[in-house]
């Protein structure tokens, strides 16, 4: 007779091992959602408050001013139908000058109202009001930008209930140019640029995004959450999705609920990492692509990919280690914890992509001193960039199970491995100091004379009274390369670039002088492009923070068309 024992033994602690494994994996699933369920619940509750009724804005937030020079700026309340603010309750206060002179705060004359609450007569503002400031700038007051932060506190009511009082705080930025320049500031403020259609993306500058924030907190947060949904979409971040791929995998066994366990856990960890370094940027006032700067960190990002590549091509039949075996299983996609690791990954690897946006947010969290809601925004924007992740990890078992499983799916793994492969080449060649272009054996003339030296190029721009382009680069930036390739190599381009000086921050390590230069200019995110006059003032509202070659194109005609003395040798070449 035979004995089964042994059988029903092994059988027993393999079904054992099992519940165990299943265990910790729900028990470490249901510490996810309960983090993701405690950052969901403050994005609700700042989404969900209601924002106040009451419109407060400037209506210029920018000016562009000589010394010695007089200014006027409106700060505008508008109320709805049925609604008024208290003139009495309603101060607007500085709460940093920066040197720039405060001549007068006018308000608007009131309109005397039946308070129904206290039961006499109050002087109220209705429909809209309008506070004017004037100021000047001090003959002695140094070239550049200043940031003049204001105070406004107010409380307004309707015909049933009084509203809470409100603080608010708003920026004026003021640009100061030498009184020398009078005639190109005064071309400066009547900039009007009709041929550039307003975009999505452009809500999100610096500055532009401050002024949305006013706006409120829901529409900010919906505009983040769509911006990183868009940055999906983009060419940057679409190499990244084989990726996704991998750790859900194509397994016709798996269910739905399974695979839709996988994709969240993913996406949790994408979240993660854009939360987390952004903050960690923002309280060590690093640049986002900090750790892309490390020879240590670009090593494990090769080591990474190369690994996920050649478990995907099936070559992990060597003997190796059983901790190191488990752990690349783990990476391959094999439970909740190995989808986490990977989407933590994903989204290190995905940072250079996203800069543009996240710079804005973090620039906006530097200003208000708010670093919790930059938090939350930064968690917002994960979310956005992760949902193509979560549809795509969701139905991919799905369409597989409609699919015949065949030797095709041999090569479709084959296939992503050999994907995988190409960002490890990638950021090797950015380690051992080739260029993409280099690296893959392209040859590219350079048109462009760009300088390395920011100090040599300032001082010549002030020789040549030429006006400035400085482009901070890196070759682990995407966008860097892919603007270097279509718009800097244009012949076009290259003649236009002859009428400026070209100073060119190559930022893919970091040294002290590429510290210095970047501290200096405030750059968060790459590809970041200004434009600067001859003395060196930066031209902020000429700034181009993303990949966008159109707008740097007409930036730099408009920054010619700046040079009073040059417009007549510019006309034949201005559009």
């Amino acid at each position: 007779m035979v004995d089964f024992s042994h059988v029903k033994a092994n059988t027993a602690r393999l079904q054992v091992n099992y519940n165990i494994g299943e265990h910790f994996m729900m028990k470490s699933l249901k510490y996810l959602v309960l983090l993701v369920v405690l950052f969901s619940s403050y994005l609700a509750r700042a989404a969900l408050i209601p924002d106040s009724p009451f419109n407060a804005y400037l209506d210029q937030s920018h000016l562009y001013l000589e010394t010695g020079s007089q200014f006027e700026a409106n700060l505008v309340i508008d109320m709805p139908e049925d609604h008024y603010v208290y003139a009495d309750k309603t101060e607007v206060f500085f709460e940093t000058l920066e040197g720039v002179q405060i001549d007068d705060i006018a308000y608007p004359t009131a309109t005397s109202h039946e308070d129904p609450f206290l039961g006499k007569q109050s002087l109220v503002y209705t429909g809209r009001a309008v506070i004017r400031i004037t100021g000047h700038i001090p003959e002695d007051l140094e070239v550049g930008k200043r940031e003049l932060v204001m105070g406004l506190e107010l409380q307004g009511c309707t015909p049933q209930l009084c509203l809470r009082p409100e603080s608010r705080s708003l920026s004026l930025f003021i640009t100061v140019l030498n009184a020398q320049t009078r005639d190109s500031s005064q071309s400066q403020n009547e900039i009007k640029r009709s041929d550039e259609a307003p975009s999505f993306w452009n809500l999100l500058d610096a500055e532009r995004f401050s002024t949305l924030t006013q706006h409120g907190m829901g529409l900010t947060l919906l505009v983040v959450f769509l911006a990183g949904l868009l940055t999906s979409l983009t060419p940057c971040v679409w190499p990244l999705i084989p990726v996704t791929l991998l750790v859900v995998g194509i397994h016709p066994e798996s269910s739905l609920k399974r695979n839709a366990l996988l994709s969240f856990s993913l996406v949790c960890g994408m979240v993660l990492v854009y939360a987390v370094l952004g903050m960690m940027a923002a309280l060590l006032g690093k640049n986002l692509g900090f750790l892309f700067q490390s020879r240590f960190f670009l090593a494990l990002i090769v080591i990474v990919f190369l690994t996920m590549s050649l478990s995907m091509l099936g070559l992990f039949h060597l003997r190796l280690p059983q901790k190191l075996h488990h752990f690349l299983h783990q990476l391959g996609g094999s439970g909740i914890c190995g989808a986490f690791l990977a989407g933590l990954g994903t989204g290190i690897i995905a940072t250079p992509c996203v800069g543009p946006v996240i710079a804005a947010i973090l620039t906006y969290v530097l200003l208000q001193k708010s670093y919790l809601l930059g938090f939350v925004m930064l968690v917002v924007y994960g979310f956005g960039m992760g949902l193509l992740f979560l549809l795509l990890g969701i139905f991919s078992a799905s369409v597989s199970n409609a699919l015949k499983n065949g030797p095709w799916m041999v090569w479709v793994k084959r296939l992503l491995g050999l994907i995988l492969l190409l960002p490890a080449l990638y950021y090797f060649g950015v380690l051992v100091g080739y260029t993409p272009n280099r690296f893959f054996g392209q040859t590219q003339v350079q048109m462009v004379h760009w300088i390395s030296s920011e100090q040599e190029g300032l001082q010549l721009a002030r020789d040549l009274q030429k006006p400035i382009v400085i482009d901070f680069y890196a070759d682990w930036c995407p966008p860097c390369l892919a603007l270097e390739k279509k718009f800097f190599s244009r012949s076009d381009i290259a003649s236009l670039s002859e009428k400026f000086v070209m100073i060119r921050v190559d930022a893919t390590t970091e040294t002290e002088e590429v510290k210095r230069v970047i501290d200096k200019y405030k750059v968060v995110g790459w590809p970041t492009v200004l434009l600067l006059s001859p003395d060196g003032t930066v031209y902020e509202d000429l700034v181009v923070t993303a990949y966008d070659p159109d707008r740097l194109e007409r930036n730099m005609y408009e920054a010619l068309k700046l040079l009073p003395k040059l417009n007549e040798e510019n006309e034949n070449v201005l559009p």
